[in-house]
């Protein structure tokens, strides 16, 4: 349990120094860092691909398999579209005055959405290990390579918003720490699961 919630915690940390970061540089940051946001993104993809799928499939029937994907898809564009964006990073290049004024009518979506976003990143990271049948470390790697530009930003959102920079980094930090309360809730509730199940619970954070 120890060596998993290590694992959780190093993806968290790496999220906290990505909102640090977005902290201290403010509006500059998305002229800066488009890069590692298209990186951190292609890797995720990558590891979703070629290695969060294919351990899901080899539990899974096909239609199972397809079912669990798109029920994950689904909840992301449902939230994505009726709740939040749950992927702020996504659109880090988009920033401007209308989008950070129309966040301020609605940042406490913004903080539920990240907040069940960073928690499927906990649960992914300990239940990869079990589906996998050795520590995923790629998959571990890709989340925390993805919590960088994720952590900044959510801090650049909340200082658009009209937070301070100590409120809005406090706000971040409570809001990724979520990514350790789904690594907790996967170690006592849902790494003991058949494995089936989790192969179902794989596919739809994979989706």
């Amino acid at each position: 349990m120890t060596f998993l919630l290590l694992r959780s915690t190093f993806a968290t940390l790496i999220a906290f120094g990505g909102g640090a970061l977005g902290i201290t540089l403010g509006r500059v940051a998305p002229r800066r860092l488009n890069v590692l946001v298209y990186a951190a993104m292609g890797a995720l993809l990558a590891v979703t691909l070629f290695d969060v799928l294919p351990d899901a499939k080899a539990l899974l029937s096909w239609p199972a398999f397809l079912l669990a994907g798109a029920s994950g898809y689904a909840l992301f564009w449902v939230l994505g579209k009726y709740v939040y964006h749950v992927c702020p990073s996504c659109s880090l290049s988009a920033f401007d005055q209308a989008t950070t004024e129309r966040l301020g009518q609605s940042v406490v979506l913004l903080m539920l959405a990240l907040g069940l976003h960073s928690a499927m990143d906990g649960v992914a990271v300990v239940v990869g290990d079990t589906v996998a049948g050795r520590p995923n470390i790629a998959l571990l790697l890709a989340i925390s390579f993805h919590k960088f530009p994720e952590g900044l930003a959510l801090a650049l959102l909340l200082l658009g918003a009209g937070y301070s920079r100590r409120t809005a980094l406090l706000w971040t930090l409570g809001i990724e720490s979520a990514t350790e309360l789904g690594a907790l809730l996967a170690i006592f509730g849902l790494r003991d699961m058949p494995l089936p199940y989790l192969g179902l619970l794989f596919a739809h954070v994979g989706g």
